[in-house]
């Protein structure tokens, strides 16, 4: 397939940067402050109209009735496995074309002919997958229709999210996130008004929400992806053999994450449980966004690195920076998760307050993963290591498996939460030890810096929330001081970031 440039003309809306300023690695690093920020204060407003959005659910419909609604969005989720294993060559290829040519038109409608091709695959096969589907959800079969518009709209708007990253559009993808949840939460509102909050009609406002933002991020990408084409057999090739390794990867990595636990939740406690054990992920969800956020800038980071062959850069980061940003994140997981405990039974009403323990526990799986997702994950990517993360998902999401069959039976809701500890661990070791072998990358003491994570949610179980918050930011001063060299670049790294974020441009 092939594509004619297109004009370097400045972009009003968002006051986004020509296309030619976004094609040198220049721009990322400038930029990296003012996006992170950006990305950060939208993912902020996302969270609150999420979090509001939950709120107003589960006063009018209480832990049933938004267990049931968590059921059919993890239908959903689930049979995204097979339409969204390309998605991630649409930022690795889409970078590559857009620093080449200013467009990402080859990527872009190559990657929506195979999600086309799945999708009709998915659905014409919707009666073996859905009843089995249904019945560990305990959903009625009339959600049938529910959950196959949310799963083909959602597969469609992470099409044109993807296609935004891939042409550097940070911002707009991340204040289009945001409009989706600030969309939901005035349907709901809307429904408060009429009287009408009732499971059928909250689903909707899920499903038109991100329908509503398809039609938005097209008309944006219009310029990028509205060049002419041609089918190029070989770039079809490219991305098949790239995102092969990334369909198991996909498709066990449901099984290391929240909506597989969803399903052993129905099957081994209630959906009253489902909807108390939601409220546990909803708020470790937003916080994992943070690093998810980094990943986002620093794949196409990466990328252009990559073409530009300086790996200077990139090694710096893993051995000095990274360590210090996972410390640091340890302790804000820790101060959310003691803020949970105080706040969720207030918020939310004393049946919630069995959140609290999976909540710590998943605040500090999301420090265990905190490597991956800012970091190990956009390098594998960028380096077109995509077995790397297939192997690394397949023995997490075993362990994930076998932690839910053995844990939650024992322990309930904290033994869900303890097995995605285990399985984010699992992955982070088989990502640092083929990444150290493969690309060369430092390990440094990144894994020493968890520890403190993993100190404060022991001394919850076995003492009380105040302990718990001391040991963890006692145990991280204490590792940070040994580790002083290495905290002082990151402290550099830290304030060239907000330097920059000042900077006019």
């Amino acid at each position: 397939m092939t594509s004619e440039p297109i004009a370097a003309t400045p972009v009003a809306i968002g006051g986004r940067a020509s296309h030619t300023e976004r094609q040198s690695s220049s721009w990322d690093i400038k930029n990296a402050p003012r996006n992170y920020i950006s990305l950060v204060a939208f993912q902020v407003g996302s969270a609150v109209f999420a979090f509001t959005s939950v709120w107003l659910i589960t006063r009018y419909l209480g832990s049933e009735g938004y267990g049931a609604i968590v059921a059919v969005i993890a239908a959903s989720q689930v049979a995204q496995i097979f339409v969204n294993w390309t998605s991630v060559a649409v930022v690795r290829y889409g970078v590559d074309e857009f620093v080449d040519s200013a467009g990402i038109a080859r990527t872009f409608w190559t990657r929506l002919s195979i999600l086309f091709v799945n999708l009709v695959l998915v659905v014409l096969l919707s009666a073996f997958w859905f009843p089995p589907l249904a019945d560990w959800l305990k959903m009625s079969p009339g959600a049938f229709w529910l959950v196959l518009a949310h799963f083909c709209v959602t597969a469609f708007w992470l099409h044109i999210q993807v296609s935004l990253q891939g042409a550097k559009l940070l911002r707009l993808q991340s204040l289009l996130q945001m409009l989706e949840r600030l969309s939901i939460l005035i349907g709901i509102l809307g429904l408060v008004a009429f009287y009408r909050v009732e499971f059928y009609w909250v689903v909707i406002c899920y499903i038109a929400a991100p329908a509503a933002m398809i039609v938005i991020g097209s008309a944006q990408l219009q310029s990028l992806i509205g060049t002419r084409f041609s089918f190029d057999g070989q770039f079809v090739k490219k991305i098949l053999l790239f995102s092969l390794p990334l369909l198991p990867f996909t498709l066990v990595g449901y099984f290391s994450g929240s909506y597989v636990d969803a399903v052993f939740i129905s099957k081994f406690l209630s959906i009253r449980d489902l909807g108390i054990y939601s409220i546990a992920t909803q708020v470790n969800g937003i916080a994992l966004q943070m690093p998810l956020l980094a990943n986002t800038i620093l794949l196409p980071l990466f990328v252009t690195l990559m073409a530009e062959s300086d790996r200077q850069r990139s090694f710096n980061y893993f051995r000095n920076i990274l360590p210090g940003l996972t410390l640091l994140w340890g302790i804000a997981c820790a101060a959310l998760s003691f803020v949970g405990y105080l706040i969720i039974p207030t918020v939310f009403g004393a049946e919630f307050s069995g959140a609290s323990l999976p909540l710590w526990i998943l605040l500090t799986a999301s420090v265990v993963s905190f490597p991956v997702a800012v970091g190990y994950s956009a390098l594998s990517n960028a380096a077109s290591t995509t077995w790397i993360p297939m192997i690394a998902t397949i023995i997490s999401a075993t362990v994930n498996i076998l932690g839910n069959i053995f844990l939650i039976p024992k322990y309930g809701m904290a033994g869900c939460a303890w097995a995605t500890l285990l399985a984010f661990f699992t992955s982070a070791v088989v990502f640092a030890i083929l990444l150290k072998s493969t690309a060369q990358m430092p390990v440094s003491w990144t894994f020493l810096a968890v520890i403190p994570s993993v100190l404060g949610v022991l001394s919850f179980i076995f003492f009380n929330s105040w302990i718990a918050l001391l040991v963890c930011v006692g145990s991280s001063v204490l590792l940070g001081l040994l580790r002083w060299t290495s905290m002082n670049e990151m402290l550099r790294f830290v304030l060239n970031f907000r330097r920059s974020s000042r900077e006019p441009g």
